[in-house]
């Protein structure tokens, strides 16, 4: 059954017995869950599985095979916001963003307001893991269009204080509070650390930082010392991806801002880097990974940057060998990892950006007075 109509029918028949009422929202939610299901444009995947919650690639089509718009999906905007606000029924909740999700974007300018709302609902401690993960996922998919709404371009119907609201609600899916709740486990959906839920955040974090406000609006939710408890204390808990954009937040932040201890000379830092380099290649196999390693090695230059004579010379032969292993990996795979699924375009924008800081590093050991008298290639 088409999804759509089984929501206007529910929507349209408010009025009607009980019975009727019922199942027309049963049909809803077989039919959304379904839709999630079969929604995935590489796997077959339980509806539950936490992989198609925080990576699942939804796209969807028109009947007449055009790819649909924003409006198109208002329908589904209705629903949702009438299923957060009314039940309790987190199971349909959880499959309506899912559905969402494949239009990456903060919804049509009538129905954004209400989805941002919906959003941060989502997002509340009592809601169960799947919802708040698909919702964090929602986020995530439109944070550049999210990145771009300032004081000065903010779209009609949303205000500044609706963005507060958001940025903590989206603190609270990867923060639990222990001193509410001791049994907390170490693995699984309710765990402090899970490497697909923080890569998404991170992932999330990186595009915001980038913006002056919204850096003003992370310092002050507590969202930056999150990431350095992150990169303290687990960072053996993670593979590179995330790695790479922790690396890419710190090197946007002003080393001299207080609330990060983790400053670009100190050596700790330089660690950070050298080591999420040494497990990058291991991640090249999909475009999120290629995209995190564009990061690393925007953030590698940053870093480099205030590097000195101080730093022995092992430390950067470290950081240039395993640059140099991932340039390699690159090169000896790229047909095939581009043959199977990665976007060439991007394949080699990434692979050009590691052989130049490469060739930069080279530089540099052979050189030690380079960096000190040549900044400008470090930038590039």
């Amino acid at each position: 059954m088409d999804s759509r109509d089984a929501c206007n029918r529910l929507k349209n028949t408010q009025q009607a017995d009980d019975r009727q009422k019922h199942k027309h929202k049963a049909d809803a939610r077989t039919s959304l869950r379904t839709l999630v299901v079969h929604g995935d444009s590489d796997l077959f995947r339980l509806p539950d599985d936490e992989n198609l919650i925080l990576d699942g690639d939804f796209r969807w089509r028109r009947s007449d095979g055009l790819l649909p718009s924003c409006e198109d999906f208002d329908w589904l905007v209705d629903y949702l916001v009438e299923e957060v606000n009314t039940t309790a029924d987190d199971k349909t909740v959880g499959d309506a963003l899912l559905a969402l999700s494949a239009m990456p974007n903060l919804r049509s300018s009538t129905k954004r307001h209400s989805y941002i709302t919906a959003l941060i609902r989502c997002m509340d401690p009592a809601r169960p893991p799947r919802v708040r993960h698909a919702a964090l996922r929602a986020i995530d998919d439109a944070r550049e269009e999210l990145a771009s709404m300032t004081n000065e371009s903010i779209p009609q119907a949303v205000d500044a204080t609706l963005l507060d609201k958001l940025s903590c609600a989206i603190l609270t899916v990867v923060c639990p509070n222990h001193s509410q709740d001791q049994t907390l486990p170490c693995s699984g959906p309710h765990a402090s650390f899970n490497w697909r839920r923080d890569a998404c955040y991170f992932r999330l974090i990186f595009a915001l930082t980038q913006s002056d406000e919204w850096r003003e609006r992370l310092t002050r939710d507590g969202h930056f010392e999150h990431c350095i408890v992150l990169a303290e204390h687990s960072l053996e808990r993670y593979s590179s991806v995330p790695g790479c954009y922790l690396a890419g937040i710190f090197a946007y932040i002003n080393s001299s801002d207080k609330v990060l201890p983790l400053g670009p000379t100190q050596r700790r830092w330089q660690a950070f880097i050298s080591e999420t380099w040494e497990d990058t290649r291991h991640e090249i196999y999909e475009d999120t990974g290629v995209n995190a390693l564009l990061v690393l090695v925007a953030a590698t230059r940053h870093n480099l940057r205030s590097w000195d004579s101080s730093v022995p010379n092992e430390e950067l032969t470290e950081l240039t060998t395993g640059v140099y292993r991932t340039l390699e990996s690159m090169q000896s795979t790229k047909d095939f990892l581009v043959a199977y699924r990665l976007d060439q375009v991007l394949f080699d924008a990434a692979l050009s950006s590691v052989q130049g800081l490469y060739d930069d590093l080279r530089r540099m050991i052979e050189n030690p007075n380079a960096l000190q008298t040549d900044n400008g290639s470090l930038e590039s």
